[in-house]
């Protein structure tokens, strides 16, 4: 008698745990295939966004105007002829003066 409801709880056990693998099993299918439409459609959406900013579709390119662009070649050119001094500092870190300051 005993023996029977043990080998009646051994079956249900394997059956429990045969569908617990198969549930897991097609959840890692389902699983991948939603991660591969969730890929192709953003992939999609990039590629779509991408094309409206660089091609003729929302924001078409505008080359600079050339006032501008002397204009910044002028500011770069007069940032490079600056002449700096550099101050040497003590040994407590505070700048020191020159002599030159005093003349």
């Amino acid at each position: 008698m005993v023996a029977t409801e043990l080998l009646i709880l051994g079956l249900l056990d394997v059956l429990c745990l045969l569908s617990i693998v198969l549930l897991a099993l097609w959840m890692r299918r389902e699983l991948e295939e939603s991660v591969a439409e969730l890929d192709s459609t953003l992939a999609q959406a990039i590629q779509s966004t991408l094309d409206k900013l660089t091609g003729e579709g929302v924001v078409p390119y505008d080359p600079p105007n050339p006032l501008q662009a002397a204009l910044a070649q002028f500011v770069l050119q007069k940032m490079s002829a600056i002449d700096t001094v550099v101050q040497p500092q003590g040994p407590d870190g505070k700048f020191q003066k020159t002599i030159d300051e005093f003349q």
